[in-house]
């Protein structure tokens, strides 16, 4: 209602007699006016209280413009700021997703990958699936040219973290300390150096926390690496070595409960495992310490005829170990992988940055400060580089008489580059045309020569 139309109402309400007062009338229409103002002013406060019709911005607009518009101002009440080429409209949605997010809450994986999506600006909301324990967001953006795309980022609770412990010219029976601050055992990587002036012959490796003994059946040559894996084939400077690694207990008992002495007949080990095995690193500390085993230890380990599928390997160990004992010192490195605790990690595709980040640092940047503000307290974010590869499917048939080999790629393998020239080149062109008439006969050569071959009809 215009204020002519509501001056209009409030003069009818008024007796006859007087609706045609011209003062009156004036009266009325000033009102009116007033009336008019306080109704726009009210409208534009409710309009600028609400995200939908609030005043927005034009994408050239400087930060600053775009900040102090009533769009701006209204997400900068939950931290939310535009950026340089940003629509008003797609703010608007994003604005709207992040107040959705506060009100079903911040720290679920699919908040965390709706937040993720908000910065890639994403068209729709990333479908969320899971592959084990790992969140998987799919969503589609627009490229540069109009374009789309579809990006897929993973985020995964408690990651695992590469961890190691190095140790130099460590003398036999010292004690050292690996710190395991992972929530589960980890198997451990242990790398054994000899030094430039000697071999070692036949090491040991304790654990002190499970007493259980790893034993090497062979000799490290001087400057030389021994590389012990999990149920793995051990490794000398990164050669597979026939030796085996044996796993131990040195604690013995009888068939009676009786305690025995290591070279005792009725003696067996508690544990003794010929599969490579490596002790675990229980969560915290871990201790270990190495050595080497003399003839007379290493009969008390392996005696004669206790175990034939040894014999050969005891045998040549027994010709390698010393008497006495030699055990210089060696340089130790131990590598496991620890599962981090209070983290989570973000894997995002190094090969796309979208067209709004000024490079992949800024991406990180605003990635980082997307999910330390939808982190719960405490809790730690880390983002990861991957490149995710197509998928490849390979089939194989085979019949008596018949052999096929299917590949199936999801993309086409076609070739979209083009060759650039760097300098002067030759161009070969084929100038005779192609013969249009084929050379065609009747009749059977006989074998003289060419020259002088005739038909038989």
């Amino acid at each position: 209602m215009n204020p002519f139309q509501r001056a209009r109402r409030m003069v009818g309400y008024l007796p006859p007699l007087l609706q045609s007062g011209g003062k009156i009338n004036l009266l009325f229409d000033v009102i009116a006016q007033e009336l008019g103002v306080m109704e726009g002013g009210l409208t534009r406060l409710m309009r600028s209280r609400w995200y939908t019709l609030a005043q927005g911005f034009r994408a050239d607009d400087s930060l600053a413009t775009k900040a102090g518009s009533e769009l701006g101002r209204l997400g900068a009440l939950y931290g939310l700021q535009p950026d340089a080429d940003e629509e008003d409209a797609y703010f608007r949605q994003r604005l709207a997703a992040l107040v959705e997010l506060h009100r079903t809450g911040m720290n679920t994986a699919p908040a965390l990958l709706r937040l993720v999506s908000l910065v890639y600006r994403a068209e729709q909301p990333p479908e969320t699936s899971w592959k084990e324990d790992t969140a998987v967001g799919l969503f589609t953006v627009p490229g540069p040219g109009g374009e789309t795309r579809t990006v897929r980022v993973e985020l995964k609770d408690n990651p695992t973290t590469p961890a190691s412990a190095r140790f130099q010219g460590i003398p036999a029976d010292q004690r050292l300390l690996t710190l395991n601050q992972g929530l589960d055992p980890a198997l451990p990587e242990v790398s054994l150096t000899a030094p430039g002036d000697a071999d070692i012959s036949i090491p040991i490796l304790h654990h002190h926390e499970s007493g259980l003994d790893v034993l090497f059946l062979g000799r490290v040559p001087r400057g030389k690496t021994l590389t012990l894996r999990h149920q793995r084939v051990p490794l000398i400077d990164g050669s597979p070595a026939q030796e085996p690694v044996l796993l131990a207990h040195p604690s013995r008992f009888s068939d009676e409960n009786q305690p025995f002495r290591f070279d005792t007949e009725a003696a067996r080990f508690s544990v003794f495992k010929q599969d490579q095995a490596l002790p675990e690193l229980a969560p915290g500390e871990n201790h270990w310490s190495h050595g080497t085993l003399s003839k007379k230890e290493l009969q008390n380990y392996l005696p004669a005829g206790r175990n034939p599928e040894l014999e050969q390997a005891r045998q040549k160990a027994l010709e390698l170990a010393l008497e006495p004992k030699q055990s210089p010192p060696i340089n130790l490195l131990f590598r496991w992988t620890e599962v981090t605790p209070a983290t989570f990690v973000l894997r995002i595709p190094v090969d796309y940055v979208p067209p709004q980040a000024l490079g992949l640092p800024d991406l990180v940047r605003e990635l980082t400060s997307t999910l330390n503000y939808g982190r719960a307290s405490g809790v730690r974010a880390r983002i990861e580089f991957m490149l995710t590869l197509p998928a490849e499917e390979v089939s194989v048939e085979e019949s008596p008489a018949h052999m096929a080999l299917t590949t199936t790629f999801p993309e086409s393998p076609g070739v979209t580059d083009a060759l650039t020239s760097f300098g002067p080149a030759i161009q070969f062109k084929e100038q005779l045309p192609e013969p249009d008439d084929r050379l065609s006969w009747s009749g059977v050569f006989d074998g003289t020569r060419f020259e002088t071959s005739r038909f038989k009809k």
